[in-house]
């Protein structure tokens, strides 16, 4: 069992907000609703990429210098460098399925631009299902009091949630201030 930081708790709560907004657009798609598949799947899009932004900024530079102090964390840079595969995996599919349900106000199409919709979003979180857990396995943990002194883990944890915290104008009425 890994100690957790709160840099940690932080990331790792932030996957389970994500994944809530995921059944939400998932519930959406059930009810064939295309305004709320759409809000759902905008919100999550740019959720993740707030989660996404907090970590290519702030987390993972913090982490790749972590793991230069230790030839036993050699392999980090190469699993940092799997993960922005990843991540641009995730906002390229994302925004597909962003653009097919901008045609759907125009064109109509519902049934079959669901179904292309639901395969996206499935493939997205079972991609998102590894990817979390190693990032919460592998990755998060560096960020206890022995890879961070005291002052470096605070200004890490408030610069990831300053981040999280930015969220995209269209969205800045439901951000969590």
């Amino acid at each position: 069992m890994h100690r957790i930081s709160k840099i940690h708790d932080l990331l790792e709560n932030d996957h389970t907000e994500l994944d809530d907004l995921v059944v939400g657009t998932f519930a959406a798609l059930d009810a064939a609703d295309a305004a709320k598949i759409f809000e759902s799947l905008d919100f999550f899009w740019a959720r993740l990429g707030m989660h996404i932004r907090a970590e290519h900024l702030r987390l993972f530079p913090a982490v790749r210098e972590i793991a230069s102090r230790s030839q036993e964390l050699a392999a980090i840079p190469k699993i940092l460098d799997r993960l922005r595969d990843d991540h641009d995996f995730f906002m390229t599919e994302l925004a597909r399925a962003i653009k097919a349900m901008r045609l759907v106000f125009s064109f109509g199409n519902e049934a079959e631009t669901f179904a292309v919709v639901r395969g996206i979003l499935e493939a997205v979180v079972e991609r998102l299902k590894e990817h979390n857990y190693i990032e919460e396995e592998q990755i998060y943990t560096l960020t206890t009091d022995e890879y961070l002194d005291n002052d470096a883990g605070a200004k890490l944890l408030a610069s990831v949630q300053v981040e999280l915290d930015r969220y995209p104008a269209r969205f800045e009425s439901r951000s969590k201030q």
